[in-house]
């Protein structure tokens, strides 16, 4: 089935993707954060962004953190430790209601690439990390794209750090969609890394897919003649293009 939708589905191109060309156009913010940046295939576009929304958050705080120096300057000399803190989490408290987060066993996680006790850090005792030893373990925690995995598992991909929807999964996989490229993608759960992906519009597809109907439609994947057989009923696939996947799943 997953053959026969890659031949007669729809491939739409990478570099026109809206989220590929985002990414790239923001090489030199990866490159800053310590990133290597060399994106080539879907699998890396979509890990790109849970790193690149991690470094917004972080370069967010940082800049509050900055401005809010900058702005108390004459009366933080006279606050101390505790104090100072909690007047700038009372600051950032506002600032976190903008920012794309997820929880990882009640940890709020902001900063997806970095270990949850810096997360919390971050979140709630930002003045440990302007004493130089944190900012030097920061600074030189190993920067690549699997670091997110690693860290949390595949929950950082059904997080708001991702544009892939989640839609189905089963004791080895876990199944995505992404609309910009109107596909299924399919990630090991044990590895995290892309196994395949698939089309599930044709060429003469138009209009617009919904999340719902393809969680519907996912619960026919086992069954093949099924599956497409709904993407039929929703005009995803025409009826030339149902008849010939058809005629070869019999």
């Amino acid at each position: 089935m997953i053959k026969l939708l890659k031949k007669y589905g729809v491939e739409l191109k990478l570099k026109k993707c809206d989220l590929f060309r985002l990414i790239e156009g923001q090489k030199d913010t990866f490159l800053e954060d310590g990133f290597a940046f060399k994106m080539t295939n879907e699998e890396e576009m979509f890990k790109y962004e849970v790193i690149l929304n991690g470094i917004y958050n972080k370069t967010k705080i940082e800049g509050e953190y900055k401005k809010f120096v900058y702005e108390t300057q004459d009366a933080i000399q006279y606050l101390n430790y505790e104090e100072k803190q909690k007047m700038f989490n009372s600051i950032i408290s506002e600032t976190l209601k903008n920012l794309k987060l997820m929880k990882a066993d009640q940890q709020i996680i902001l900063i997806p690439y970095l270990e949850p006790f810096i997360n919390e850090r971050y979140l709630n005792n930002y003045m440990l990390l302007t004493l130089k030893q944190h900012q030097l373990y920061v600074k030189n925690y190993q920067r690549n794209i699997e670091i997110p995995y690693q860290l949390y598992g595949l929950k950082v991909l059904r997080s708001a750090f991702s544009s892939l929807k989640g839609i189905a999964e089963d004791e080895n996989y876990e199944y995505y969609y992404y609309d910009g490229l109107k596909k299924i993608y399919i990630f090991d759960k044990k590895e995290y890394g892309l196994v395949d992906s698939f089309p599930i519009v044709d060429k003469y597809f138009q209009g617009n897919t919904s999340l719902d109907d393809i969680r519907e439609v996912m619960t026919y994947y086992k069954q093949p003649q099924q599956f497409i057989n709904q993407l039929h009923e929703l005009n995803y696939l025409s009826d030339k293009v149902h008849k010939k996947i058809m005629k070869k799943l019999k």
